[in-house]
């Protein structure tokens, strides 16, 4: 049973018991994703997670989704989740969360 985490606090072994991987074949390409997700997350927020005096659970909820998705879906165009299904992840669980006041490099979408 996986335990709550804050998004700094997640690592390769909580992703790989999210996903149900139980093999080490995937690991650098795993935590490279993870990497690369926290880090999109942070550009899409247009805020570090320093700069939340607590960090919200839905960070880790889009964290995990990202990994996720990249993970099942490794080619260009993914046919089983649409942009609109991925897109809902960040502008539900995130914008509330987002700095409006400055540019976003990001497109979720």
């Amino acid at each position: 049973m996986l335990e709550a985490r804050k998004i700094t606090e997640i690592d390769l072994d909580f992703v790989k018991n999210y996903l149900r991987i139980d093999h080490e074949e995937d690991d650098i390409l795993l935590n490279t994703m993870l990497v690369a997700a926290q880090n999109f997350i942070q550009s899409y927020l247009n805020k570090k997670f320093s700069d939340y005096e607590e960090i919200p659970d839905e960070f880790s909820i889009a964290c995990l989704a990202l990994v996720a998705h990249w993970y099942e879906n490794r080619e260009i165009q993914s046919a089983g989740v649409t942009k609109q299904e991925l897109s809902f992840v960040f502008s539900g669980l995130l914008d509330l969360h987002r700095d409006w006041n400055k540019e976003t490099v990001v497109d979720a979408t």
